[in-house]
This record gives structure tokens, sequence and C-alpha cells, in this order.
């Protein structure tokens, strides 16, 4: 398997990256991690380590015994990562990259995973890369397969790179939950805000503006269906909580409204908006939504799974599809409005930004073909909202409801 030289080598685009990354461990900017920061943003990666593993970490990274991971140790800390030795982190990684969780990594999910990295690998270089692990000539890399080929590790570089899509989402919500007046959008703006809302059929009269500012729906999440009095409802991928306010009066005092958000700035936000609604049905969760069964969110709770424009900003979408099947109580309803790829432009969509909700988007048919495959019965595409991220990408809406 190869690695990175040893700190006292490594070149200056690899300590360049090695800062970049570190930065976005850092949530403070002081210059240093500490075992919460660490913590929330592994988390952020799909990975959730327990305070026993927080503990061993710092205990072999915290050379100074500082209490933080200062940017050195850091550097130390990665290099040894990537020198993988231990089966449960080799195990943790393959698991990442094996969307669906059978055992084998397919074309469809490595190229899923490189696109993440934005690893630009053409069609024909991505089938070599795969032939060249797939000893066995069976068409997908099993996990003896994927231990032994050199060449695959060195195109994920997983521990640093798996970073960079994450953190300009991440980078992106943070600046339009902290100043929405800054516009919305990486390589040209999208509507945003109240004017938005209001376009999507919302009656932003009932709510303060504040709650609408830094919502970037694409849909109207209440158009597919009924939410009733006393239900209990999830948001997975909620922002600032302009649609749990929306839920909350819906539901009422005798219903709950749980939002999920990765954004710290989002979370902070969407709990700020429902004080200011003086909602106290509302719980906000900071969690990635697209982990199949992440231990902070309720299971078989929900009357009722939302989610507006956010399952495309996923690599690991089938896993985003089974956490709003497990939060679903039996007969639960799952209204999605997501981003999604028109026709054959693939090509384009893959040119596109991921932040911009392009680059992530997928076909309407695949989109349906995941909701069935997890378990969601009564599959249905309603239509479009006409809300466009580029010219190959509309936001469609969906109704589905678990057995």
């Amino acid at each position: 398997m190869q690695s990175i030289n040893p700190s006292g080598q490594l070149t200056q685009d690899q300590l360049d990256e090695f800062k970049e990354v570190f930065n976005f461990f850092d949530a403070d900017s002081n210059g240093s991690l500490t075992k919460q920061e660490l913590g929330s943003a592994m988390a952020s990666l799909g990975i959730s380590p327990t305070d026993e593993e927080l503990e061993a970490i710092f205990i072999k990274t915290d050379a100074d015994l500082s209490g933080t991971i200062e940017l050195p140790e850091f550097v130390e800390w990665v290099n040894n990562k990537v020198h993988l030795t231990s089966q449960d982190d080799l195990r943790e990684i393959f698991s990442l990259i094996d969307l669906d969780g059978n055992g084998h990594i397919s074309v469809d999910e490595l190229r899923q995973l490189l696109d993440s990295l934005k690893v630009n690998l053409g069609e024909n270089e991505l089938t070599k890369l795969i032939q060249k692990a797939d000893r066995d000539n069976n068409g997908v890399i099993d996990y003896n397969e994927f231990l032994e080929s050199d060449e695959l590790w060195g195109q994920i570089k997983l521990t640093v790179g798996v970073t960079r899509s994450f953190k300009e989402i991440l980078k992106q919500y943070t600046q339009l939950a902290e100043n929405p007046q800054g516009g919305f959008g990486t390589t040209h703006p999208l509507p945003y805000g109240k004017e938005n809302a209001a376009k999507m059929g919302y009656d932003v009269s009932q709510l303060p503006d504040q709650v609408w500012e830094s919502s970037c729906m694409c849909g109207n999440s209440f158009s597919l269906g009924p939410i009733n009095k006393g239900e209990t409802v999830i948001d997975l991928g909620c922002g600032a909580g302009a649609d749990l306010c929306v839920a909350a009066s819906l539901v009422g005092e005798v219903g709950k409204v749980i939002g999920v958000d990765m954004t710290t700035a989002m979370v902070k936000k969407a709990r700020e908006n429902a004080q200011l609604c003086n909602f106290n049905n509302i719980e906000v969760i900071k969690a990635p939504f697209d982990m199949a069964d992440h231990k902070d969110i309720p299971t078989s709770v929900a009357d009722v799974v939302i989610s507006n424009g956010t399952f495309n900003l996923s690599p690991r979408k089938k896993c985003a599809f089974v956490q709003a099947y497990n939060c679903l109580k039996p007969g639960g309803r799952f209204y999605l409005l997501d981003v999604v790829r028109e026709g054959n432009s693939e090509s384009e969509t893959e040119k596109g930004s991921w932040c911009d909700c392009v680059a992530g988007a997928i076909p309407v048919s695949k989109v349906l073909e995941l909701m069935e495959s997890v378990g969601f019965v009564e599959c249905e595409h309603v239509g479009f909202t006409g809300y466009r991220t580029s010219d190959y990408t509309v936001t469609a809406t969906f109704r589905a409801q678990k057995p």
C-alpha cells in the first residue's frame, strides 16, 4: 500500500494540503484542535469515534501534553494514519466507499467517491483502475483486492482528500447562515431567502424575516402531502430551520419536529429561529444525515420525513435513503425534494460544483431506484418545481412510504 512520505520529507504541496485540512477541523480557527473539534470533524466525514478512541488518538498525538493537537502533531497523526495497519481502520475506509454495504466496491461507487474528492478520472481511466484491482475479474472489488491495490490507494488519498468536498459544502452553508446578505452559490448566484421561498409557494408572512433569510429550499416540502396535528416530523438537512418552523406550526404543541444538519452554523441558526418563533417542540441535532444509522438520529419515531434539496450533496445517497427509512415509523411518509440531472447530461453535470447542487445530481430514475432498494413502497415522482441550479439540473419532487 502506498503511503505519504515521512513528515520531514513532505513536499510543500503536501504540507499545504495538510494545513488546508487542519483549518477545516479547527472550527474556532485558534490554531489547535480540541477533542470536540476533532470528533465533530471526523463525524462529518462519516467516522464516529467513541470517547475512548478520541482519548487514544490524543494520547498518541498530543506530544507536548498541551491537551490540544497543533499542526505539526496533526501532520504526524495523519501521516501515520495513511500507513494503516489496523484491520478496523481498513474496514472502516472500505465501508465508506462501499455505499450500499454489500461487501464490494463497484465502478459507480468508486466514481462517486472520486467525484466527491474532485479526482477527475475519465471513464477509461476509471475502468482500468477497477480492472487492475479486480484480480478475479468479476467486475467489483472485494475487501482483499482493496487491500492489495496500491494504484487504487494512490488515487483515493482518503485520509486527506475526502475532506475537500465536505469542506467546500460546509464553508458555503456556514457563510449562508452567518452572512445571508452575502449571496448563495459558488460558481453563479442561486435563488435563496424570503423571495425564493415565496416563489416556491410558502406563506412567508407567517414567520419572521430572519427565519427565511438563510433558507435555500428548492421547492415546498409541504406541497407533497398532509402533516397533521400531533405528528412527529424529521427534516434531514434542515439548514436554518424554515421548514422546521412551518412543520412545528402544523403539528402543534402536542407534535414534535426534529431537524438534522451537519453544519454547526446552520444548527445554531435553526435553534435561534425556533426560539424566535417560540416553538418549544423543535429539536435540532448536529449530525450527518447520510450514515444510514447515526447514533444521534432517532429511529422509528417519525410519521413524516422531509428533505429539501440536500440528498444531492452527498456521495453516500443510498445511506441517506436508509437513514430516512430508519427514521420513519411503519406506514410513515417520505416527502423528498431534490435536484436531479436531466436527460443524458452526465458529462455536463460532472463539470459542475457539488456545493451548487450540480455535480451530485442523479436522474429521476436513479432516485426512484434507490428509494425502492432500501425498502420504500409506493415510490412516486410527483413533478418538478422549476428551481434550477444549472442548464442541466432541476428540482424534482417525490413521495414514498415505509411499509
